[in-house]
């Protein structure tokens, strides 16, 4: 790898990097990102923007680039869980649930706050201040309960939401992760594909409720399809030959994740489609060597920061760049200058943040460290937990 791309690489407890991972991170937040982009262009451009006949195709993919959060869900779940079903069915080093905790603490919170005081800064500069119940939607967007009080996206960075939900299944995981102690591998994975699919089935009476599909109560069949990956994974990926039928599921796969119309059934049946499409990550030929592509693992591996500030950084940039929409152009020429302007400055802009803030943050000594350039005490006076052997 040159040395820009090792520098910007994901920073791993135990050096493992597993690039085809980063690369389905990659899928997840370009869909995202492609979706926001999108709502900029249609909602915000001050312009009635037609969509063709012939692009019509086009527009459905685009509004649907929000199934990257799920991608993302399936993703923490996976992660987390290959140390503990390691330690439960290979029999590796147990994991310290103090250090798990710690980790999650010393790896994603510094980052998500200097998110949060950014984006109440661009607030407070364009409004020219901020009132008091906009301050009590920072508070509560910085403990992760502002789904649950308000029951609404965060007006100081909306895409928090999903943020809100991954920290609930991160508090509930070790408890999720006592599945693998089930030595029965048939009966473990059945057990959780029932689930799975059981939950997607029981969830669709409370689709309207808003702080219901906020929560992890309206995703947990994902991060539960990530456990059961990670499963695969540690038993018998190594069994898995490669192949180009791999290929062909790995399409199928995200046609069916991108495409479909929002259904109750979707959302039961879209977990599948996301295992299929990590299996084809893993195991095809021509798309493993898509996601394993040094430059899309690398951008996938800055996710993180790219989530937290992209759409931000969209509606700033499209204050400007929406006096670039043609009238008498067609949707697709729009939305392909858009992108064309605006898509290079927010990578640039969230890189610088990642490479400062959030980059640093990988490293699990890196409170110690400070420590010591702080204070110039030795760095054993700060107890620095680790990851417990979590390749993140």
């Amino acid at each position: 790898m040159p040395p820009l791309l090792n520098r910007l690489r994901r920073v791993t407890r135990d050096g493992l990097w597993i690039p085809e991972v980063d690369g389905l991170r990659f899928v997840a937040i370009l869909s995202v990102f492609l979706f926001h982009m999108l709502g900029e262009v249609m909602n915000r451009s001050g312009r009635i923007i037609p969509v063709e006949t012939g692009y019509l195709w086009l527009e459905r993919i685009l509004e649907n680039g929000n199934r990257g959060v799920p991608l993302f869900f399936v993703i923490s779940g996976m992660i987390l869980a290959m140390p503990f079903a390691r330690q439960y069915l290979l029999g590796a080093k147990p994991i310290s649930l103090r250090k798990y905790y710690m980790r999650r603490v010393t790896r994603l919170e510094p980052p998500y706050i200097a998110s949060l005081i950014l984006a109440a800064l661009l607030v407070a500069i364009y409004q020219k201040g901020v009132t008091a119940g906009f301050l009590g939607h920072l508070l509560a967007s910085m403990v992760y309960q502002h789904s649950l009080i308000f029951g609404m996206v965060s007006p100081v960075n909306a895409v928090t939401w999903s943020l809100e939900i991954e920290i609930q299944f991160y508090l509930l995981a070790p408890l999720a992760m006592q599945i693998y102690r089930m030595r029965r591998t048939g009966l473990r994975r059945v057990l959780l594909a029932v689930t799975i699919l059981g939950l997607g089935v029981l969830q669709a009476p409370f689709q309207a409720w808003i702080r219901f599909n906020m929560s992890i109560l309206f995703y947990a069949q994902y991060f539960l399809m990530g456990l059961l990956v990670a499963d695969v994974f540690v038993l018998d990926l190594e069994k898995m030959k490669p192949s180009w039928l791999w290929d062909l599921a790995g399409i199928a796969a995200l046609v069916a994740i991108f495409v479909p119309a929002n259904s109750a059934m979707l959302h039961t049946l879209m977990p599948i489609a996301i295992a299929v499409l990590f299996a084809a990550a893993m195991r095809s030929r021509g798309l493993r060597r898509v996601f394993a592509n040094e430059w899309v693992a690398v951008v996938g591996g800055m996710c993180y920061s790219v989530y937290l500030l992209h759409f931000l950084l969209i509606a700033v940039l499209f204050k400007i760049t929406r006096h670039a929409i043609l009238p008498g152009a067609t949707f697709f020429a729009n939305y392909a200058i858009q992108l064309l302007l605006i898509t290079l400055p927010v990578l640039l802009l969230c890189a610088g943040f990642y490479v400062l803030i959030e980059r640093p943050c990988m490293d699990p000594d890196w409170p110690s460290k400070l420590w010591h350039a702080l204070t110039g005490h030795p760095e054993s006076e700060v107890a620095v937990l680790d990851a417990g052997g979590i390749s993140e």
